[in-house]
């Protein structure tokens, strides 16, 4: 990654950016060095279509305008951490939205919406859902990852945590019948063809 460190002498804190980030950007007028770094265009932040999601690594940007659906960071995602292709069973899903969006046809989202598709993936939130309904603790704090992740030597595949996460993230295997969930590989923003999906750690956005 490239060292935006000397553009972002404007004092912004990491507390300050997860206080942005937690709000929304929409509405928020950015410093053109921040824009710089996070890729975007005050137009993308005032049309809502830039989405960040903070995690202990970085923040993953979605440029939502530039998706077109086209399923690469699935494929990359699976066949990184499965060594085999499945939509279903990424990490990272577009497919959910492919069709009708969030809220069904004409809602703003999907083939039948406005095109406008939306990454998601896991929010490493401070307290997990799935953590906490994993019934034998297969999930927990990796510090080789550096977010919270499953451990499939443990794991049942009874789909409490998919269940228990209110984005339904962590999924179970079909083949493996073992759960997963992104570990901020960073494969999925690698294999996006238009950019629409970027990993920026943070020392690259605060100083």
């Amino acid at each position: 990654m490239s060292d935006h460190g000397e553009i972002l002498r404007t004092g912004l804190t990491r507390q300050e950016f997860l206080r942005i980030s937690g709000k929304g950007l929409a509405g928020l007028t950015l410093a053109p060095s921040l824009l710089a770094v996070l890729g975007c265009s005050q137009k993308d932040v005032d049309s809502g279509t830039v989405e960040l999601t903070t995690t202990p690594k970085g923040v993953l940007v979605t440029q939502r305008a530039r998706c077109t659906g086209c399923h690469r960071c699935e494929t990359a995602c699976t066949t990184f951490n499965y060594g085999s292709v499945g939509s279903f069973f990424s990490r990272v899903k577009i497919h959910r939205h492919y069709f009708y969006g969030d809220e069904g046809a004409g809602s703003g989202g999907g083939l039948y919406g406005d095109l406008n598709y939306t990454a998601d993936t896991c929010r490493q939130c401070k307290h997990p859902a799935c953590m906490q309904a994993c019934p034998i603790k297969a999930i927990a704090w990796n510090e080789k990852y550096r977010c919270i992740s499953v451990d499939t030597q443990r794991c049942l595949g009874c789909g409490a945590c998919t269940s228990a996460c209110p984005w339904m993230m962590a999924t179970v295997n079909p083949v493996t019948h073992k759960s997963g969930k992104c570990i901020l590989c960073g494969e999925c923003a690698s294999a996006c063809p238009t950019g629409a999906l970027s990993i920026i750690e943070w020392k690259e956005i605060t100083v």
